[in-house]
């Protein structure tokens, strides 16, 4: 609500009502930082309790970013790693937009293909940890990631890039 100049200058409402602005700004700010420990992604204070609740060691002073990939992890649960899940985590945990896989059932072998489209992949290290984690002992997943990139000038259609072969005995 909006005062008179005249009736804010005066002495015990004008530092009442500056108090009171002081108050609602200090307010808002907790109220913000206790709305971000609600979601893993955000929460500080908050990660021993989500580890807490998901029957996860309490690392308190460890990394944060690796203590939420763990709670991601065990929220995630012991799901079946289907091709839609694993293109779900190539997504959320790996940056990828698409997935692709090939599968070698007779080899208990899975690549999976975290494919970033016009820019070049992110790291997959959270991903593999995370899929080290969730997968059956006797499968192997293989993570690479792929940039889908388009040349954007037409007299210069192709692009070049490097190709890294790994031989596995």
């Amino acid at each position: 609500m909006k005062l008179p100049e005249f009736l804010t200058k005066l002495s015990p409402v004008g530092e009442t009502l500056s108090s009171v602005d002081a108050g609602e700004a200090f307010l808002l700010g907790a109220v913000a930082d206790k709305n971000a420990q609600v979601c893993v992604s955000t929460a500080t204070d908050a990660l021993s309790l989500w580890e807490a609740d998901y029957g996860l060691q309490d690392r308190s002073g460890g990394d944060a970013q690796k203590r939420r990939l763990d709670i991601r992890i065990a929220i995630a649960g012991g799901r079946t790693l289907t091709p839609a899940y694993l293109t779900e985590l190539a997504a959320t945990l790996g940056g990828a937009d698409s997935a692709g896989m090939t599968e070698d059932f007779a080899g208990y072998r899975v690549c999976l293909h975290a494919i970033s489209k016009n820019r070049v992949p992110e790291d997959t290290a959270a991903l593999e940890r995370a899929l080290a984690r969730l997968k059956p002992a006797h499968l192997s997943i293989d993570v690479i990631p792929v940039g889908d990139l388009a040349g954007t000038q037409p007299r210069f259609s192709a692009l070049h890039g490097g190709v890294l072969m790994e031989f596995r005995a």
